[in-house]
């Protein structure tokens, strides 16, 4: 049984260029995580890890091959998993060298100001929108697999602490009632967010969501660069990780 298990998660804003690619490569080596969620990707960027699962190429009106939605990538073997929305999310079965298998279902949700599918952007309903179709998969996946831990990693486009920093009042009710419905709990949420806790006032729109139940707990949570902002030349996210420790192992 793996006693620890690490999990990172960043928006990297498209790395086409070969020198921010490597800059970006310092931070998640530095990092080391046993699974990464990459959102807004491409597939020449790799944090080093032998597997991986993405989303269809394409993002919206982009249609080269080599861009991502998502991209999880991970030390153990996988097997990819069906979502509803091929091309805003991807996942995966993940199978450690010891211990039982977990799912990680990596997301980008519509930020403000985005469509989604025809739907317009006003008022939150193009993120509302997808956010039922990408919940229901979490509760299916819940169903098929009710044994399994499962993780929700990406960019929500949606803070989960007060004061507020972006997304919107009715955006964040229903993204807390969908993880609800699905028995989950963001693991960066409130007093656990790094960003707002080492970068306030930001906040982190990009979460880890674990099982309410799970048998992880979670141990730390970091976010980067180390600075009051985020550094633009790399992206405009700071990434982060949650590290968690298995009840039974502590």
């Amino acid at each position: 049984m793996i006693p620890t298990l690490k999990l990172g998660n960043w928006n990297v804003m498209l790395p086409v260029a070969s020198r921010r690619r490597e800059a970006l490569r310092q931070y998640t080596d530095l990092a080391n995580a046993d699974v990464w969620v990459l959102t807004e990707t491409h597939d020449g960027f790799s944090p080093g890890h032998p597997y991986h699962h993405s989303s269809a190429a394409g993002r919206d009106g982009l249609h080269k091959t080599e861009h991502r939605w998502v991209t999880i990538w991970s030390r153990f073997p996988l097997e990819p998993l069906v979502t509803s929305d091929l091309e805003r999310t991807a996942a995966a079965r993940i199978y450690p060298v010891s211990g039982p298998p977990f799912i990680v279902f990596g997301t980008v949700l519509p930020w403000l100001g985005s469509p989604w599918r025809g739907y317009s952007s006003r008022g939150g309903i193009a993120f509302q929108a997808a956010l039922n179709v990408q919940a229901a998969d979490w509760v299916q996946v819940r169903a098929d697999y009710p044994d399994d831990e499962f993780f929700v990693i990406g960019d929500f486009n949606q803070e989960l602490v007060h004061p507020r920093y972006y997304g919107s009042r009715a955006n964040r009710s229903a993204l807390q009632s969908a993880l609800s419905e699905a028995c989950l709990v963001a693991l960066t949420a409130d007093e656990n967010d790094p960003i707002r806790r080492d970068s306030a006032p930001c906040a982190c729109i990009d979460h880890i969501c674990a099982r309410r139940d799970s048998l992880w707990t979670a141990e730390q949570t970091v976010r980067w660069p180390n600075s009051p902002v985020p550094i633009r030349s790399l992206t405009d996210h700071f990434g982060l990780s949650v590290t968690l420790t298995r009840r039974d192992e502590r």
